[in-house]
């Protein structure tokens, strides 16, 4: 049979037509999967909006502690002198609501001291400590002493190195309180001379630490606290609460001197040092001269023969003589105080207040964190604390927001619409009559009346209504201001109530906080359909691929066919002409 290189346009138009007939239950098909696609697109754009209105409905639940129900505290700082910042601060929701006269403002100064001058800061001095080392920052070693213990509960205290990546103690008086709570047990907590609970080890762990309260090793024993001090209690007979009184001296850094260091190499190991907490030293040059400067304010941390320590007998002869920083002979600074080390000292309501640093100063106004400013001295302010509730002003807002925002889109998209009162459109969720009745539970949850312990039973009460275009909003701004000043626990039992039941009611469809979620469980269901669906595509493409080559195949046979019996033709065609003409 006569082969067919290509087939005629006659054939392929018409396997092209029977392509086409033969392709309509596969368009059907992929018309159904692109629906279900649109369709767990549109569950999913709803769960979506869903948990951002439960997330508002969350922060609205005053036993959550997110809470944004909360009344906090804001600060505002007046009645200083022009173009002076004089101090800042902040205050947490314990503050007292009141206003405060800063005045007669003294700032806390570092102690400062100077060596001699040197001829060339960048060339080596010749000077070395030898086999020993000069300590800066504190005792050449760490000590620890029990200056009051606690009978059968706190017995003795030691020294150990310092946990990796920890800092060690600053020198100073520290507490070790003991307590015996209802649920933990015996507990105990380490406590500066400033009443703020110290970061110690967390248990027996080497990396996770807490100023918290925890549980005394069962038996008693040694605990270390991963910071310098080690901590021995009783063997757990006969313990009592009440606090034990350490006095604690941290270690200084030791740094050596070779012959050939310069100035510059002596300030870089100084700074390069790792120092106590609050027992740092920093050094510069200032006109060739060694300058070291204590890294903490105020008297307690001044420069002195207990924490500038040179490495000759007894410290009174070696690098730090020969620098000039100390006096020959002696463990005396050679020079005047470039800055004597000073507390900052200054009046709040007439009242005297001394401290070492003139920032992070939180105990000195319940609740307020002050910061005095560089330019502080000698200056006055006037601070005011006072009742802040915009974060719960805002998280209404958001929730009116949301609520919207889920109702306007439930709305959309469960609704029959027509343009011309002929054809009509359908939204992807209108046969789901589950999301039709959930829009309106929730009009129904935002109207409702609650029983609570306020005076408030239902939103409208504190502010909070539904307009004729069934949209949420703040309807009595003034109302909801009173509400919040004047009975803020009230205003919390009311929405305690009404976000429970929103909180009930969304988590059935986004399966927060419930076991189950409408929205997935319906979302599997499609997307199982939508794996018979594939399934079923495929075995049509494979179907429709085999019939198009079948086709093909028949076509080109009968287009050979053709070819051959019109060559047979012009053959007896030819035949049959040279035949006439002999004749």
């Amino acid at each position: 049979m006569t082969s067919v290189n290509q087939l005629d346009s006659y054939f392929v138009n018409l396997i092209n037509s029977l392509m086409t007939i033969e392709r309509q239950p596969l368009t059907r098909l992929e018309e159904q999967r692109n629906k279900l696609n649109v369709t767990v697109g549109v569950y999913q754009d709803a769960r979506s909006k869903l948990l951002e209105l439960q997330n508002t409905v969350y922060a609205l639940q005053s036993n959550n502690y997110t809470s944004a129900l909360k009344e906090s505290r804001s600060v505002s700082i007046v009645n200083r002198p022009s173009g002076s910042t004089v101090l800042t601060a902040s205050a947490s929701s314990s503050a007292v609501v009141g206003t405060y006269q800063i005045t007669d403002i003294v700032l806390a100064k570092a102690h400062r001291v100077r060596s001699d001058a040197v001829t060339y800061i960048d060339q080596a001095l010749g000077y070395s400590t030898g086999e020993g080392h000069i300590v800066l920052g504190g005792a050449n070693n760490r000590s620890a002493v029990l200056e009051e213990g606690l009978a059968n509960t706190v017995t003795a205290i030691s020294t150990a190195e310092i946990d990796s990546a920890k800092k060690e103690l600053g020198r100073g008086e520290y507490t070790v309180e003991v307590r015996n709570d209802a649920t933990a047990g015996w507990q105990f907590r380490l406590v500066d001379s400033n009443g703020k609970a110290v970061s110690i080890r967390n248990g027996t762990s080497l990396t996770e630490t807490t100023n918290g309260w925890q549980s005394i090793p069962t038996g008693g024993g040694d605990f270390d606290t991963g910071r310098g001090l080690v901590i021995h209690f009783g063997d757990g007979s006969g313990y009592q609460a009440g606090s034990a009184r350490v006095s604690y001296t941290s270690q200084g850094a030791r740094i050596t001197v070779t012959e050939s260091d310069s100035l510059l190499d002596i300030v870089d190991r100084i700074n390069s040092a790792t120092y106590a907490e609050n027992d740092g030293v920093v050094a510069s040059i200032i006109d060739k001269q060694l300058v070291l400067s204590a890294a903490s304010s105020g008297t307690t941390y001044a420069l002195n023969a207990g924490n500038v320590i040179d490495n000759g007998s007894g410290g009174s002869s070696g690098v730090l003589h020969q620098l000039g920083l100390l006096a020959e002979g002696s463990t005396a600074f050679k020079h005047s105080a470039v800055q004597e080390a000073s507390n900052a000292t200054f009046k709040v309501n007439g009242l005297t207040v001394t401290r070492n640093s003139n920032s992070g100063l939180s105990d000195v106004i319940a609740g307020v964190t002050l910061n005095l400013a560089a330019d502080a001295e000698g200056k006055y302010a006037t601070l005011s604390v006072y009742k802040d509730l915009s974060s719960a002003k805002a998280a209404l807002n958001s929730f009116v927001e949301k609520f919207n925002a889920v109702v306007s889109y439930l709305e959309q998209k469960t609704s029959v619409t027509s343009s011309d009162g002929r054809t009509y459109t359908r939204g992807v969720l209108a046969d789901d009559m589950v999301f039709s009745e959930m829009r309106l539970k929730l009009f129904s949850l935002f109207m409702n009346a609650y029983s609570n312990s306020s005076a408030y039973s239902r939103l409208r009460d504190i502010g909070l209504g539904l307009g004729d275009n069934l949209q949420a909003s703040i309807t009595d701004s003034t109302k909801l201001e009173q509400a919040l000043t004047n009975d803020l626990e009230g205003v919390q039992a009311l929405l305690d109530e009404v976000m429970q039941a929103f909180d009930v009611e969304l988590g059935r469809f986004t399966g927060t906080r419930s076991s189950t979620s409408y929205v997935t469980e319906a979302v599997s269901l499609l997307n199982s359909q939508m794996t018979d669906l594939n399934g079923e595509i495929t075995r049509m493409n494979t179907y429709l691929t085999d019939r198009e080559q079948y086709l093909y195949d028949q076509y080109a046979q009968i287009q050979a066919q053709l070819v051959s019996l019109t060559y047979m033709r012009q053959m007896w065609a030819s035949i049959y002409g040279t035949v006439n003409r002999v004749i």
